[in-house]
């Protein structure tokens, strides 16, 4: 017996019909009409063409099945063949198996087609739990209508234009500030910020989804769920707005979408205003967090038509496109299956603009994924690896393994006969073929390290001894010349002491006349005290003389502080500045892995390219190599503890330099010019050296290599 004859002989003589609390739509979409049947017990949408309502609207309780079939059949909808008669008896199976008609026989659920049981039947993987897990918590719907008076008067055009006053006033008060909160946004990951960071994004979102929650009942659309959802291990709110599809007026189902955005933006701008009146303390960094969470995320999620949130729902309706995702997948997969399995083409009946819509929404929604995916793990990674590891490693699964895994399944065991050899084959390929094409995939032609300027030579310029700081005559970073006057110091006790012991040499000059050829003893005593006085007013002389500070070569001025201490006292031997010359040098580190791709010798060429100019590249060559590596003497400017890449651990308070936990070779390269001519030594950068190709492959076994080795050493 055939599945056509089986199900109309189970099916035909059944009386049913639709659920009664089926709430239909007509609205207006890109492929014409559509009707959307709202189940008010799963909160779930259905969008039927106009072909489909014609159908669903002639299933009555009062006629059977055959009859509604033969009915269809007399106004034209279907035609008396086999083949819409299978799709009829299928429809049905498939209205019961959603919940819009109840089939009365027992064993109704066994007619259904297996692929479209399979799909009904959700089972939540371990990665989902992590990633997305609701868990709901009631019925919100009586609430909100008992306190829509307090909140409704926002979805008004009262309410919009005090939301565009508020706006205004927050974005004319941030103008000259803005620098300050980029400056602010780099420690918003550090460790004592997550806290306000995570209670401020729980908060904060829970705002946001009463936003949709009372868009929604402002409408008239009820809202029969709310709870929370596991999102990156974070509790978050959601409410079910679903019903929003009932509305007839667009403008009323965009509201709704961007109601979540509109709410938050207020709570944002009174953030922003209490960020920029209060000092730095809790309730500054608090307000900055709300105000962060609300833009960025904001921008990266819910806006975002790639991401299924707001923006993707309100996209949907403005291009007039049900399940957009779903149908630019679909449409997607049957073009790439009649290409590599040679199965039908797609259904022509799409408009040009529609099948381009579908063809780049898909490939951008996958690739957008991957972006936010790899963006996320690098900025967990840099703060916290452990985590980054493993939330990196959550996101290769989801977005990678399992997809392919569920690939070569499906392709493996194709339903399709005719199809079944050519599917296996193209499995085989893609888990043979492809593995390969990815390990000899370059991914690298050169080497990339950090570099800081370091002078040839330095003269520290130290006080001669103690005083106070008369005249100061230059500025850092100025180039001074040889003999050039750099500051006058001054002490008054020299000046004192040098007047007075003038005064006794003059006392003992005096004497010694007297007495010279009367007593030639104390003549004698006399002319070895003038002469002892005599050698202690020079003294004094040259030391007021070396407070007068000159070059003593030609450089550039650089200290670690602003010059700006005129009359300060320093004390003998303090270093005020220094002088540093042949500042055309780079000193570049390598680690032995950089090492081992790059042909370094002297006379190489490289490309520079400074921090505080990357776009200007600076051509530099090998001078001298270092003829071991080295944990020692790695510039602090160039670890982590100063914003760059390298870990490492400082020597001391004052010290200039790190050590690190691997040995790194240092390079010294001849830079032909400086980005800022009047900036010395401490310009970091990046050298670009040539290396031999690296390919994929290599890097992945290098590093699971590197890993073993660590672990099994361990």
């Amino acid at each position: 017996m055939t599945e056509i004859s089986r199900n109309e002989r189970v099916l035909g003589p059944l009386k049913v019909g639709l659920r009664s609390d089926l709430h239909f739509t007509r609205q207006e979409t890109r492929g014409g009409p559509r009707y959307i049947a709202h189940d008010p017990v799963t909160f779930q949408n259905h969008a039927f063409s106009v072909a489909d309502y014609q159908v669903i609207s002639a299933i009555v309780r009062r006629r059977s099945l055959t009859d509604t079939f033969e009915e269809l059949v007399h106004r034209g909808v279907l035609e008396d063949t086999e083949e819409d008669k299978q799709g009829f008896y299928k429809f049905v199976l498939w209205l019961h198996g959603a919940g819009l008609l109840h089939l009365p026989i027992a064993n109704g659920d066994l007619l259904f087609d297996r692929h479209l049981r399979r799909r009904s039947q959700k089972h939540a993987n371990w990665y989902q739990v992590f990633l997305n897990h609701k868990i709901p918590l009631g019925n919100p719907d009586g609430f909100l209508r008992r306190t829509m008076g307090w909140v409704g008067w926002l979805f008004t055009m009262p309410g919009f234009l005090l939301w565009l006053g508020l706006i205004a006033v927050v974005a004319w008060k941030c103008v000259g500030r803005f620098d300050e909160m980029f400056e602010q946004t780099s420690t918003m990951l550090a460790i004592s910020n997550l806290p306000l960071l995570w209670g401020a994004m729980i908060v904060l979102k829970a705002i946001h989804e009463f936003g949709h929650a009372y868009a929604c009942r402002r409408f008239g659309a009820p809202v029969p769920e709310m709870g929370v959802v596991m999102i990156m291990m974070t509790p978050c709110a959601y409410v079910d707005a679903s019903a929003s599809w009932r509305l007839m007026r667009r403008r009323q189902r965009a509201t709704v979408a961007l109601a979540g955005m509109y709410v938050e933006s207020i709570v944002a701008a009174f953030a922003a205003l209490v960020w920029l009146g209060t000092p730095p303390g809790f309730v500054h960094d608090l307000a900055f967090n709300v105000v962060a969470l609300a833009s960025v995320v904001t921008v990266l999620f819910n806006i975002n038509p790639l991401m299924k949130y707001d923006g993707y729902y309100l996209f949907s309706d403005v291009v007039g496109v049900f399940n957009l995702q779903q149908r630019a997948t679909t449409f997607f997969s049957a073009w790439v299956s009649h290409f590599a399995l040679g199965s039908p083409r797609p259904e022509a009946n799409y408009a040009r603009s529609e099948r381009w819509l579908y063809l780049t929404y898909g490939p951008a929604t996958f690739a957008y994924r991957v972006f936010l995916a790899f963006a996320i793990t690098t900025l967990v990674m840099l703060q916290w690896p452990g985590a980054g590891l493993f939330l990196g490693t959550v996101f290769l699964y989801a977005l990678a393994v399992m997809p392919v895994c569920r690939l070569l399944s499906r392709l493996w065991h194709q339903d399709v006969p005719t199809l079944r050899t050519r599917s296996r084959l193209v499995a085989i390929g893609l888990a043979t073929i492809v593995p390969i094409m990815i390990a000899i995939l370059p991914i690298s032609w050169h080497v990339t390290a950090p570099g800081i300027v370091d002078p040839r030579t330095s003269e520290s310029v130290r006080a001669p001894t103690a005083g106070f700081v008369k005249t100061l005559a230059i500025e850092n970073g100025q180039a001074v010349g040889i003999g050039q006057l750099l500051c006058e110091l001054s002490n008054p006790d020299l000046e004192y002491r040098r007047k007075e012991m003038e005064g006794e040499r003059a006392v003992e000059a005096e004497s010694y006349d007297v007495v010279e050829l009367e007593d030639p003893t104390q003549a004698a005593m006399h002319e070895s005290r003038k002469r002892y006085l005599e050698a202690g007013v020079n003294e004094l002389h040259n030391r007021i003389l070396a407070m007068t500070l000159t070059a003593s070569t030609a450089g550039t001025v650089t200290s670690a502080k602003e010059l700006d201490w005129q009359g300060r006292f320093v004390q003998q031997g303090e270093e005020l500045f220094q002088i540093q010359s042949g500042h055309r040098y780079l000193r570049v580190i390598l680690t032995d892995e950089d090492v081992s791709r790059t042909r370094l010798e002297i006379g190489s060429t490289a490309e520079v390219r400074f921090t505080c100019n990357p776009d200007l590249p600076v051509s530099a060559k090998v001078r001298e190599i270092r003829a071991a590596a080295s944990r020692d003497e790695i510039p602090l400017p160039l670890t982590m503890l100063a914003g760059g890449d390298i870990y490492a651990r400082p020597l001391g308070e004052t010290s200039a330099v790190a050590v690190a936990d691997e040995p790194y070779l240092h390079v010294l390269l001849e830079i032909d010019s400086l980005p800022v001519a009047a900036q010395g030594a401490g310009l970091t950068a990046r050298v670009q050296f040539p290396a031999r190709v690296e390919l994929l492959g290599w890097w992945l076994q290098r590093r699971a290599l590197a890993f073993w080795n660590s672990w099994r050493m361990s």
